[in-house]
C-alpha cells in the first residue's frame, strides 16, 4: 500500500529500512512514515496512529514474513533485545 507521500528522509535512493517524520509533537496529524524492505515490500503512511501501525507492521513484516533468512534472523535478534530490555525495565 503506498501514497507516495511518505517522509523524504534519504531521497532520491533512500535505502532499506524504515522512516518516521514527526515535524511537530503538537501537531500528530503531520506524521509521516515509509518502509521498504530487499524483498521488495514497502509500504507508507500519514497521520500518527497510521504510523504507529506501520511500525508494528515493518516489525512484524520483518520477522514474520520476509522470504529473505537473513532479513527474518536480524529481525529476530533485534526483537529478542527489545524483550530483554523491556523485561529489564519490569523488575
Amino acid at each position: 500500500m503506498s501514497t507516495g507521500i511518505g517522509p523524504t528522509v534519504g531521497n532520491p535512493h533512500p535505502g532499506y529500512g524504515l522512516r518516521v517524520r514527526l515535524d511537530n509533537a503538537k501537531a500528530k496529524s503531520l506524521a509521516a512514515g515509509d518502509f521498504s524492505c530487499p524483498c521488495g515490500h514497502a509500504e507508507d503512511a500519514v497521520g500518527y496512529a497510521e504510523v504507529e501501525a506501520l511500525v508494528i507492521r515493518y516489525g512484524r513484516h520483518r520477522r514474520d514474513e520476509c522470504p529473505i533468512p537473513e532479513v527474518r534472523a536480524a529481525a529476530a535478534r533485534h526483537y529478542a533485545a527489545l524483550q530483554h530490555s523491556i523485561s529489564k525495565r519490569r523488575k
